[in-house]
């Protein structure tokens, strides 16, 4: 009787057993099907990974367990590290957490991060889900150069400058922090149209945005913001820099453009630019006066004789006869 009796616990312990096997499978298959990356950690490592996430690490999934997640991020390690320790202590951040996991293959992929407490008695153990939003980032940057940026040339737009020069101002005036602006419109354009036709024109555009760029590249870029305005005018917007320093980065687009050719299939052929520039000061109320000010800066280059640079309140710069159109 005792032998069937321990006969039969044997029999049901291995069936639970068998049972909590079969059970553990299943749900790892489940888990696998998720569109998310799925890892279960302790505060020493991890202690279950789904495929979604062995892919997303870039690891095979046997050799996820014993890991630890933020080893894999290369940017906002200490962001996710704060998620992950409220999640522990049972808070749900507002925000989930965007970071880069940059893999064996130098590959660099955007994740978000959403960590929740799991109620296990022991140890504190919370879950991390993963979603590789890579190309929603890829999708949203590229719609963000569409809205920022003119379609012809590259270079920003009207409404971007604007927007950061009004930006500018609300900030506030400090004789470290004035803002420049300079306006750019090329000499004689409606005759290059006319004569090369306008693809030519259009060419002439993007080579004179091409110039300014590298330019400005080779300064401090992030200091200055080039865009088109309209038609074949353009401004720069210099933020922190001297008065002569501008009037000379100016002077130095000038020479620039009118001595690089343009190469079009209608012919080759150089254009020249007129540039107004003004300096922010403490009465300027907007940067729409600002614009203003620079604006009849470029009249005064253009009614002087044009391919000039002209400070506003200032006398034209060195009057030269026209050489190119």
């Amino acid at each position: 009787m005792f032998l069937d009796e321990d006969h039969d616990a044997h029999e049901a312990a291995e069936l639970t057993k068998q049972t909590l096997v079969d059970t553990q499978e299943r749900m790892g298959m489940m888990l696998d099907l998720m569109p998310m990356g799925l890892l279960i950690h302790t505060r020493q490592g991890i202690i279950f990974g789904n495929q979604e996430a062995a892919r997303l690490l870039h690891v095979p999934q046997n050799e996820v367990v014993g890991k630890h997640f933020l080893d894999f991020l290369s940017t906002c390690a200490d962001e996710a590290a704060q998620q992950m320790e409220e999640a522990f202590h049972g808070r749900i951040s507002v925000e989930p957490t965007e970071a880069e996991i940059r893999i064996a293959t130098g590959e660099v992929r955007t994740i978000k991060l959403i960590a929740g407490a799991l109620p296990w008695e022991g140890n504190p153990v919370v879950q991390l889900l993963l979603q590789d939003i890579t190309d929603l980032k890829l999708i949203q940057h590229r719609l963000h150069l569409l809205a920022v940026t003119d379609e012809l040339t590259g270079a920003f737009n009207r409404r971007h400058a604007f927007n950061i020069g009004h930006a500018l101002f609300k900030e506030g005036v400090t004789a470290s922090s004035k803002v420049a602006l300079a306006v750019l419109d090329v000499d004689h354009f409606k005759r290059v149209n006319d004569t090369y036709g306008h693809a030519a024109g259009d060419a002439a555009l993007k080579a004179l945005t091409q110039s300014i760029q590298a330019l400005i590249a080779a300064e401090a870029a992030n200091r200055m913001t080039f865009a088109r305005v309209g038609g074949e005018e353009f401004t720069i917007l210099f933020r922190a820099m001297a008065p002569e320093a501008v009037f000379e980065m100016c002077e130095q687009i000038r020479r620039h453009i009118e001595q690089r050719p343009v190469l079009s299939t209608a012919g080759t052929f150089k254009i020249t630019v007129s540039i107004g520039m003004a300096v922010q000061t403490q009465t300027d109320g907007s940067f729409d006066t600002l614009y203003s000010n620079a604006d009849r800066a470029l009249y005064e280059a253009k009614s002087t004789g044009r391919n000039r640079v002209c400070r506003d309140g200032a006398k034209p710069h060195s009057p030269r006869a026209l050489t190119a159109t």
